[in-house]
């Protein structure tokens, strides 16, 4: 069987950070990383940073896997090729209810030539449990894991850093937290494992067929709703001056969690992938300089978002380049 680890943690946290890093710690073990990649709108956008890597991740784009793109997920998943020595790293978006995942990931005969899942959620130590009315979610996602790595750690204090640990040894006793090197040992361990595990058995029920028909919309809960986010992609083709970038990320409306994408800065040769993820002192520009054909698009998440305002803003950015 192919071990799977699931990686979650809430929008901005870390995840894709934490996928960049551990792929080359994997490969050095021995191990064949594949990545599924699931993501609110263009999950493309986050698949072009894996530079080195981009044949093997799989960017699933739109809602979340424990619901509209769970078919997806299934088909990913059974028609990935994968190696004797290969791991399945699934990186499930921002907003997603873990124990849906979790209880997919068991329950579906689809997944039977897969181990059961090892989640690992991914806690930035500077915003844990300060989002507001979105701290129940953030709770559900580090409750369920097994395993805990906590991002931004070196720009907290060492009180806040002993507070998020204690605080995540409460919800999940269970748990560990580690670091990349450790995990990359704990999933090359359970690789060598792996394949002396006795096939998964799945009792005659029709939850499988069940979990199918909720993910159509006629059939059952919406996610998003729920938890009032949504997402959108604008387009920006023209280059554009990167100081009034700069301003224009860093301004947003705090309804806006997270903002990523890829962008032609004037005067810069090769496009760069943005990102603004802990409000105006994370911005962030970082230069893709392989790979070509990208689509020049900011994708906003966030809660109720001003869909009308947002664009206008990208506009103005564009006409301020021809004037």
């Amino acid at each position: 069987m192919t071990p799977l680890v699931l990686i979650a943690g809430f929008l901005g946290a870390g995840k894709t950070t934490l996928l960049r890093t551990l792929l080359p710690r994997l490969e050095r073990l021995g191990i064949r990383p594949h990545v599924i990649l699931n993501d609110y709108e263009n999950a493309d956008v986050d698949a072009t940073t894996f530079e080195g890597y981009s044949e093997l991740v799989r960017p699933i784009a739109g809602t979340c896997i424990c619901c509209g793109s769970q078919e997806e997920l299934m088909q990913e998943l059974r028609g990935a090729q994968l190696e004797p020595n290969s791991v399945m790293l699934l990186e499930a978006n921002g907003t997603a209810d873990t124990t849906e995942i979790i209880e997919i990931l068991t329950a579906d005969r689809r997944v039977r030539s897969y181990t059961l899942p090892i989640q690992v959620t991914v806690v930035d130590a500077s915003r844990w449990q300060k989002r507001g009315r979105n701290d129940g979610l953030e709770r559900v996602q580090g409750l369920t894991a097994s395993y805990h790595v906590l991002s931004r750690s070196a720009e907290v204090t060492s009180e806040r850093r002993r507070n998020v640990m204690r605080s995540l040894r409460m919800l999940a006793p269970g748990s560990r937290t580690v670091d990349t090197d450790e995990l990359a040992s704990i999933i090359a361990s359970v690789r060598s494992a792996a394949d002396a595990l006795p096939p998964r058995r799945f009792g005659d029920s029709t939850r499988s067929a069940a979990r199918s028909a909720a993910s159509q919309p006629s059939g059952g809960h919406d996610h998003h709703a729920t938890h009032h986010f949504a997402s959108m992609e604008i387009p920006f083709p023209e280059p554009v001056e990167s100081a009034h970038f700069r301003t224009l990320l860093e301004g947003l409306p705090e309804e806006v969690l997270r903002v990523k994408g890829i962008a032609r800065l004037i005067g810069i040769d090769h496009p760069v992938y943005f990102e603004r993820t802990n409000g105006a002192e994370s911005v962030r520009f970082t230069p893709i300089r392989q790979g070509r054909g990208f689509d020049y698009v900011a994708i906003l998440i966030g809660s109720h978002l001003g869909q009308a305002e947002l664009r206008n803003a990208f506009a103005h950015l564009q006409r301020r380049r021809i004037l």
